[in-house]
């Protein structure tokens, strides 16, 4: 009887043993429902808070990626519109001679003389040296251009060696001194020698001078620099000067 009874204790306790082990494998399991459940919630509740954080992240680089672009952009077409202008020349030097300003657009090194070749001189290359002016008449009288004399000085032109190639015609380079030389006024439409009197404001542009650099050989005259160069301006009648630097003048 004792046994039956013990038998019962045993049966009753191991069944709250199940019944406590299934509770909490229920437990257990409710949790990993709950949390199976939550990764699953739909985008717009689950991901609210995580999204809201990516979402402006995201905008945030964006953000910036545009700023760097259009800084980019900004800097880019500054820059083009800087190299543009400098293609043109943005560089610009002037000096005034008795009430005339002369100002130098351009200074161009060209490796032949088809710029003038067509006035009737024979095409040839070499080293040449193409400067652009702009000359206004800012005096209260009338200026002839003709007074004035148009000069480069450097100290690796030999101006003794032009005449053996260009004589007395000093249209491209002429002896003036040791390392000076004179070159005629151009007008780019006709190529002609300039000897225009300007009007009181009068301006004139489209002008040129055309220097020959080496005139006994095609090669360069690797001496000669820009930087170490001056356009010199004189005045035949009253025999004062100016001078322009040619530094800084892109090709």
């Amino acid at each position: 009887m004792k046994s039956a009874c013990l038998s019962r204790a045993a049966l009753a306790t191991a069944t709250l043993t199940v019944a406590l082990l299934a509770a909490a494998s229920c437990a257990g399991g409710g949790s990993e429902k709950s949390t199976s459940t939550e990764t699953k919630l739909p985008p717009g509740l689950a991901g609210t808070d995580s999204t809201g954080i990516a979402g402006s992240s995201y905008e945030a680089g964006s953000a910036a990626g545009d700023n760097t672009l259009r800084a980019g952009t900004s800097d880019e077409e500054e820059t083009g519109s800087g190299n543009a202008s400098a293609g043109t020349s943005t560089v610009t030097k002037s000096v005034t001679l008795d009430g005339v300003e002369f100002t130098v657009v351009a200074a161009k090194r060209q490796d032949d003389n088809k710029l003038v070749a067509s006035s009737g001189t024979r095409e040839v290359s070499g080293d040449f040296l193409e400067v652009e002016l702009k000359i206004r008449n800012g005096g209260d009288s009338l200026a002839s251009l003709s007074r004035f004399s148009f000069r480069l000085w450097n100290p690796h032109i030999n101006a003794a060696s032009y005449d053996d190639y260009y004589g007395n015609v000093t249209t491209y380079g002429g002896y003036v001194s040791k390392n000076i030389i004179s070159a005629a006024l151009l007008d780019y439409a006709s190529l002609q020698k300039v000897t225009a009197t300007l009007r009181i404001g009068e301006e004139l542009g489209d002008v040129f001078l055309f220097f020959d650099l080496n005139p006994l050989s095609v090669s360069r005259n690797d001496g000669f620099t820009k930087e170490g160069s001056n356009l010199v301006i004189y005045d035949t009648e009253s025999g004062e000067k100016v001078e322009v630097n040619l530094a800084g003048f892109p090709d």
